[in-house]
């Protein structure tokens, strides 16, 4: 009976929840310190930890609602991630990542065990071998973790990352992220552009999905390992960082 109580709660507050994911802005404007390699600075904070596998969330609001649990400090995600998979590509006709990350921040969000403040969030791929192709998915994940502006905390265990290129890549993105305010972020179609400033100069870091895309005029454009890019410059499904 007890359960079947829970899962009526869940349906009649899955609405809500799906209107606030569309519906709240997210407000973080500094990152320094954003990327953490694991929870330790977290140890003395009481957390709700919640587990996302397959973007599955419905059976994780009855956590946020109850009334029973203590009171949080913050709300940890930790997505078991198949990076074999682009996060714009959505599971199931439903959602992609970043429609799940934004589903986790309203769930935190409305409840009242929880802060009114941003999740932390862990990318978790143990066991998974990182080639090219998965290195760019991951810095996808990753750059839309930091687009979103509604996480405080972004945790990857850069050991997972025994290829040095991709290591570099990861190191590469964090270099251009740390302690850089977001302008803009806008995604139409296949095209991601986040616009960043950093140390008074703006730059855009942008990919493509799918397909590759003709790049328009910029000063300087370096690709994800932090190489000038200067002939046949294509917006593709690695990022890249471009200056105005």
């Amino acid at each position: 009976m007890n359960k079947l109580i829970t899962k009526l709660h869940s349906i009649s507050l899955y609405p809500l929840v799906l209107i606030f994911s569309y519906t709240l802005k997210g407000k973080k404007t500094n990152y320094k310190n954003y990327f953490c390699e694991d929870t330790k600075d977290f140890e003395k904070l009481c957390l709700l930890k919640v587990k996302c596998e397959n973007y599955s969330f419905f059976e994780k609001i009855r956590l946020f609602f109850d009334k029973k649990s203590e009171l949080y400090d913050k709300t940890l995600v930790s997505f078991d991630l198949d990076i074999s998979t682009k996060p714009e590509e959505n599971k199931y006709f439903l959602f992609d990542f970043f429609k799940i990350l934004n589903i986790f921040h309203s769930l935190s969000m409305l409840s009242s065990r929880i802060p009114n403040e941003n999740i932390y969030v862990s990318l978790d791929f143990e066991k998974q071998r990182v080639d090219d192709l998965k290195i760019n998915h991951l810095l996808r994940y990753s750059l839309l973790t930091f687009a979103s502006r509604k996480v405080d905390k972004l945790i990857l265990d850069k050991s997972l990352l025994k290829d040095e290129k991709s290591l570099l890549a990861y190191e590469t993105m964090i270099s251009y992220l740390d302690n850089t305010t977001i302008e803009n972020f806008t995604h139409s179609g296949n095209l991601y552009v986040i616009t960043c400033k950093k140390d008074k100069k703006k730059f855009d870091i942008v990919w493509s999905s799918k397909e590759d895309i003709e790049l328009t005029d910029f000063n300087k454009v370096y690709d994800k390992f932090g190489n000038q890019l200067t002939k046949n410059i294509k917006i593709t499904t690695s990022p890249i960082y471009a200056y105005h």
